[in-house]
């Protein structure tokens, strides 16, 4: 039987990039005391069995930590690999943690989490008449009393493992297990004034579950995992503001304003610019009666020379042929999944992609033919990007052919306009049609939902379906008025 600390470092990897997990999940564990200063890790092949590695790329993430001065190995008799944690290397070694991680990665992570214990705390209370809940009251309470960051991962990490155990799920804890470990050190960098606070959610999520509530034992256990890693969030956004040097009013927000309505447009431009280049290649190609493959090559080259010019703003760009016109239908996109400088095809199993009911799919609008913004959403089976798509119908001789595309990620949204939003009241937010929040300047409202109430002062940007909302209370997510703005009162240009 394995010990928990063993469960909680060398549990067996999900990652695909299993070479780098492997570092960075020892590292965690020895950042946050899950691995004590001095204590001997298990041999090489152990390790690599229990991780599910090769011997070849468990060495090479124990001498990524040698390099770190986390970890040193003793010769001879009594010899190995030996924890060395000393206290500044984990406090530097935290921070890099946690900004490895792109605000994108957080909110993913955010949501993944808050999924599984609301899925674990609905089971238990479903079969609450047969649980023995001694453990898990226990462990709900246990880290009211914990002072040091390393027994706060433990005792909140043990919660949680125990509820996800107590869901009667052997995958799903696993689940956890293996979440534990890549996300527990993160949350408790800082314990100080967080542990009544989650004692007391750990409390309400058992008592909802003894009471066989599962709808709310979900409830709670959901916005208990949000809370937590709203925290992070909010961190990572510090790291941002402390590299970059621009805290929260430091700029003239009438600047900031012009600024971020200038950008908006910008974005708009570059990805109407890069659908004029493809459609020209797709009205020679089709206009001239080629082959489809002279036409496939001719108009991914005008996708390529797009992407390229369009970088950093653009993640891809392209044409779906209609079925109705072709007999079939085909994409031809590029874009770039490794970074701005590899532009490659994008491959997508049409089987499965549904280009009918597309969220990007633009409507006939008639004669003037606008280009059409999408709302944020993940493109499965397309990109698998959580990206926001600029689109065109591309009308020859009166018939539709097909639809041009120009691809922009939500990350790059947040990234681009990160600077511009500094110099704003804390809350700030921009969102799309839907109120899905696209860019902020607090962490917290990554990736959340700001709702279109009558009292929320809205102010519109050029071209596109967004607004920009200033001040948004945690409360009521209500937008302080800018500039001596009455609330309710309409807003006018951003000028």
């Amino acid at each position: 039987m394995t010990t928990w600390k063993e469960q909680l470092a060398f549990a067996p990897l999900e990652a695909a990039d299993r070479g780098e997990e492997v570092g960075r999940r020892l590292r965690h564990a020895i950042e946050l005391g899950v691995l004590e200063d001095g204590s001997q890790l298990p041999s090489e092949s152990y390790l690599a069995s229990a991780m599910g590695v090769s011997t070849l790329t468990l060495r090479a993430a124990l001498a990524e930590l040698r390099g770190m001065g986390l970890v040193e190995t003793r010769r001879g008799k009594g010899g190995g690999s030996f924890v060395k944690a000393n206290t500044g290397d984990i406090a530097r070694m935290q921070r890099q943690s946690l900004g490895s991680y792109s605000l994108e990665d957080l909110r993913d992570l955010r949501e993944y989490r808050a999924f599984l214990a609301g899925c674990a705390a609905a089971a238990s209370a479903n079969q609450s008449h047969r649980l023995s809940m001694g453990r898990l009251d226990h462990a709900s309470v246990e880290i009211r009393d914990c002072v040091q960051a390393a027994d706060a991962i433990r005792a909140d990490s043990k919660f949680h493992i125990e509820l996800a155990a107590s869901s009667g799920s052997v995958r799903l804890t696993r689940q956890e297990v293996a979440l534990q470990a890549e996300v527990g050190p993160l949350i408790w960098v800082d314990p100080a004034g967080h542990n009544d606070a989650a004692a007391e959610d750990h409390a309400r999520i058992v008592e909802a579950i003894r009471a066989g509530d599962a709808e709310l034992a979900r409830a709670l256990a959901e916005e208990h995992v949000r809370r937590d890693m709203n925290l992070v969030i909010d961190e990572r956004m510090e790291l941002d503001g402390t590299a970059t040097d621009s805290p929260h009013g430091s700029a003239s927000g009438d600047d900031a304003l012009a600024a971020i309505e200038s950008l908006a447009a910008m974005f708009y431009e570059t990805a109407a610019a890069s659908m004029r280049e493809v459609e020209q290649a797709v009205r020679a190609s089709i206009g001239s009666g080629v082959s489809r493959d002279r036409a496939d090559s001719d108009i991914y080259g005008a996708a390529r020379r797009a992407v390229v010019i369009g970088v950093p703003f653009l993640y891809g760009t392209g044409f779906v042929a209609d079925q109705s016109y072709f007999g079939e239908s085909w994409i031809t996109w590029c874009y770039t999944p490794a970074g701005p400088e590899s532009p490659q095809r994008l491959y997508i199993d049409m089987d499965l992609y549904d280009f009918a009911t597309a969220p990007w799919r633009p409507e006939d609008s008639g004669d003037d033919n606008p280009i059409h913004t999408s709302h944020a959403y993940v493109d499965a089976s397309g990109t698998n990007e959580n990206i926001i798509t600029f689109s065109k119908r591309v009308i020859i001789a009166g018939d539709y052919v097909g639809a041009l595309g120009a691809d922009v990620r939500v990350s790059q949204l947040q990234t681009a306009f990160d600077p511009l939003l500094r110099p704003l009241p804390p809350n700030t937010c921009i969102v799309d049609q839907h109120g899905t929040v696209i860019a902020t300047n607090t962490g917290r409202f990554v990736g959340g939902t700001i709702p279109a109430a009558g009292h929320i002062v809205r102010r519109p940007l050029p071209g596109v379906p967004w607004w920009l909302c200033t001040g948004t209370t945690d409360e009521d997510q209500t937008p302080q008025p800018l500039d001596g703005q009455r609330p309710g009162e309409q807003p006018g240009p951003l000028r």
